[in-house]
């Protein structure tokens, strides 16, 4: 009983409680964001082989995109590759859930180059969150974001201004999003002014809103069938994907491979 007192006391002396992180506002919310979680898309063993060295060289090339996001965004365009889906081939645009709104999360690459051409914030829907999005529908009047793969198809001029169609590829998780008018648009409240004022981003009604600055660019680049992966470390979403029940590292080799000539 002595030792146990003794030891007790030597952990109060040199582990004082004033020293343990605080996980307050803000701060905290970014910090979570940040912890490390077991890989959803695992490339192997420690031992890697080239094709995992290649693979993970390219991958580390886009370092502001979760390493999980863009496994499956890899993979995912290779299977919707195949089967003839994407018209618009050397760029694919990824949406990364896993950071909160307060922080740019969406990206355009450019496949061919290795370089993310453009990023902006981007609004999720105002039923999947506060600052992060964890909750997601495919329902119509649900107001909340739909997960997985799309292919970027026409623009028009609708009540938000220039805006972008969707169609969603994943029966159950996004094959509802025309008819629910998800779209790609503009909007006010996907700003700093309204991160500074609230604390967060402002909320969609599913869309993923950009911002007024950037929409006309950002649309321009990826309309007329490209690659659009909204990516969340979401579990559910993964085991039960009808486009990342094809993941493999064979899958990425062919992406990696055909950008890499």
């Amino acid at each position: 009983m002595k030792k146990r007192t003794i030891f007790l006391i030597a952990l109060v002396i040199f582990f004082p409680l004033n020293n343990l992180p605080s996980f307050a506002g803000d701060a905290a919310e970014n910090m979570v964001a940040n912890l490390p979680v077991s890989s959803l898309f695992d490339l192997g063993s420690e031992t890697a082989s080239s094709g995992n060295n290649s693979i993970q060289e390219y991958i580390n090339c886009f370092s502001m995109i979760s390493a999980d996001a863009m496994k499956a965004a890899l993979s995912g365009y290779a299977e919707l590759n195949n089967m003839g889906k994407i018209m618009k081939k050397d760029i694919i645009t990824v949406i990364d859930f896993s950071k909160p709104s307060t922080v740019e999360r969406l990206f355009v690459i450019n496949l061919k180059t290795k370089k993310i051409i453009e990023k902006s914030l981007c609004a999720h829907g105002r039923n999947s969150g506060e600052i992060f999005a964890n909750k997601f529908s495919n329902a119509p009047e649900s107001n909340a974001s739909s997960l997985g793969f799309y292919i970027t198809s026409e623009t028009y001029d609708g009540k938000h201004g220039y805006s972008l169609k969707l169609d969603g590829q994943e029966a159950g998780f996004n094959d509802k999003a025309r008819d629910r008018g998800v779209v790609m648009h503009a909007a006010d409240y996907v700003s700093k002014a309204f991160i500074q004022a609230t604390g967060r981003l402002g909320r969609s009604q599913g869309c993923p809103a950009v911002p007024t600055d950037q929409y006309e660019k950002i649309i321009s680049l990826i309309k007329g069938g490209s690659c659009l992966f909204i990516y969340s470390p979401d579990k559910y979403y993964s085991s039960h994907s009808p486009i990342l029940k094809h993941y493999s590292e064979s899958c990425l080799a062919e992406v990696v491979s055909e950008f890499s000539r």
